[in-house]
């Protein structure tokens, strides 16, 4: 969304200066899970946007503030003052995801041919409607959708995104191939390097396949750093416990308790794995 704003601010316009940083700053607001100090900062955007798409973009943010805070009628009434008929759908359908409420988003889009829509919003919208397919067990739909968005974006954690939900969608031996594409992107980040390669494992291992399971890991040895490395650890444990070595699993869960700042949420299920091992 950040393009977005870009495209929208008009340098003719005074206030169009300090637009985008204080958008910025409250999207971070947003994204640190400040709701409600983010909704107050949205909202002041809103009444001093400098046009009419910036002011577009306030009121979407400004909504899923409020969906966010649990007010599904402010939401609601927030994305229905946007102008931008697509902007406003795509808002709809994520307020409507923050909400659980996914066969409202295949009632509104489903037949929606979404590649007529902007070039910037088409792949955010693709992603939803494909995961909201996958909750209804619409496999078809959601592959066609997750495989589409993928022509959309040259983002490669975006690409990153959608292989990871056709690996999910398509669970098993299926899932292998586009799990090896997140591992053949150039900068898909860390993190998304470290699901592909646990997910593979995971695969592997629940088809006996144990020695190349474990080689899986070799692949992100890069991963030196916290919070991946103990997420490195804990995946390779719980492999290892699916192929039925316990004292390897075990080893795992001590070298993350021993570790420098491990995240807590994960330091705590390795201590409990090792109490349950005594």
């Amino acid at each position: 969304m950040k393009n977005l704003l870009f495209l929208f601010i008009s340098a003719a316009t005074g206030y169009a200066a300090t637009f985008p940083t204080e958008y910025q700053a409250a999207l971070q607001l947003y994204v640190s899970n400040k709701i409600p100090e983010a909704s107050v900062a949205f909202n002041a955007l809103i009444a001093s946007a400098p046009n009419a798409q910036t002011k577009d973009l306030a009121l979407m943010q400004a909504s899923y503030c409020e969906a966010q805070l649990k007010h599904p009628e402010q939401a609601t009434t927030l994305a229905a003052g946007i102008t931008d008929k697509h902007l406003g759908t795509l808002c709809r359908m994520k307020i409507l995801v923050l909400q659980s409420k996914y066969a409202e988003i295949l009632a509104l889009v489903k037949n929606e041919d979404l590649s007529l829509w902007p070039d910037a919003l088409i792949f955010d919208a693709l992603m939803v409607r494909g995961d909201a397919s996958g909750r209804a067990r619409d496999v078809v739909s959601a592959e066609k959708d997750f495989r589409a968005a993928l022509g959309h974006t040259l983002n490669d954690y975006k690409k990153a995104t959608a292989h990871l939900r056709l690996a999910w969608l398509l669970e098993g031996p299926q899932a292998l191939d586009d799990l090896e594409e997140v591992m053949k992107l150039k900068e898909p980040g860390p993190t998304m390097r470290y699901q592909a390669i646990a997910a593979r494992a995971r695969i592997l291992a629940l088809n006996g396949k144990g020695e190349l399971a474990i080689g899986e890991f070799e692949r992100i040895n890069e991963l030196t750093k916290q919070p991946h490395w103990t997420m490195v650890q804990m995946a390779l444990a719980a492999t290892h416990e699916t192929l039925g070595e316990p004292d390897k699993a075990k080893s795992c869960y001590e070298a993350v308790v021993a570790s420098k700042n491990p995240p807590p949420d994960l330091l705590a299920t390795a201590k409990a794995k090792l109490e349950t091992k005594r």
